[in-house]
């Protein structure tokens, strides 16, 4: 083979080889474009919840307000609340979205409250929220703002404290257990100078140790029937004083 098809040869096979890596690269960027694409949804339109309950909310707004409604906002304990057996005297509508953090509430609040006219809401906040890269300060911030805004829609905001971790085989340390109760202690002060009302789901579930009893607890963060029985409680005796 004379030199000049050697050359012609290699750099064929060195251009076919660029190709290929190209090609490759190609696919790899995609999948990266992709992936991003992928995570800016879900922060955009997920992290919200704004859509879970979109297409019921459309057969319940109303321009007055609605006197016997109440709406409770919350995570995956509000979810599985069956809140029809234990409110039967109101209109309650669930808007629980599982795993959610405070963030996220304030988000939906206008669609999912507001925009339905309720007498009052109800605000479950769960104990995952405490994380020391999450501040106390910016869940206060989160639920001072739902209660403005709830108030200047005439609606009663009821804020619930935060229903702790089970001692066996919870995760939270101390640090997470002192920040939890800060913010409960916070809600409860607020609540005695009328800012808003207080539900007192640490109260009703809480052992003398600050953890969730286990004797109303489903697993580690969430309430089992009893559990549910003694937040309904709670909730009914802030209504029951709603002027």
């Amino acid at each position: 083979m004379s030199k000049t098809w050697k050359i012609i040869l290699v750099l064929s096979l060195v251009l076919n080889l660029s190709i290929v890596f190209v090609a490759y690269k190609a696919v790899q960027y995609r999948r990266y474009l992709n992936y991003w694409l992928d995570r800016y949804t879900q922060v955009v339109d997920e992290f919200s919840g704004r859509k879970v309950y979109a297409a019921e909310n459309t057969l319940l707004e109303s321009d007055e307000p609605v006197e016997e409604r109440v709406v409770f906002l919350g995570t995956q304990v509000t979810t599985n609340w069956d809140l029809e057996a234990y409110f039967d005297d109101w209109e309650v509508v669930n808007r629980g979205v599982d795993s959610q953090r405070v963030s996220g509430y304030l988000l939906r609040f206008m669609p999912d409250v507001v925009d339905l006219a309720p007498r009052a809401v109800v605000v479950e906040i769960s104990s995952y929220n405490f994380r020391p890269q999450w501040t106390v300060r910016e869940m206060q911030d989160y639920v001072v703002s739902m209660a403005d805004v709830a108030r200047a829609h005439g609606i009663e905001p009821i804020i619930g404290t935060v229903i702790p971790p089970r001692r066996k085989g919870a995760s939270a340390g101390p640090a997470i257990m002192d920040s939890l109760a800060f913010f409960n202690d916070w809600v409860r002060a607020n609540a005695e100078t009328g800012r808003w009302r207080c539900a007192d789901f640490n109260a009703a579930l809480a052992d003398e140790g600050g953890y969730l009893r286990e004797e109303l607890s489903a697993d580690l963060i969430e309430p089992n029937e009893a559990g549910y029985k003694a937040m309904a409680e709670a909730v009914r005796a802030v209504l029951a004083r709603l002027p």
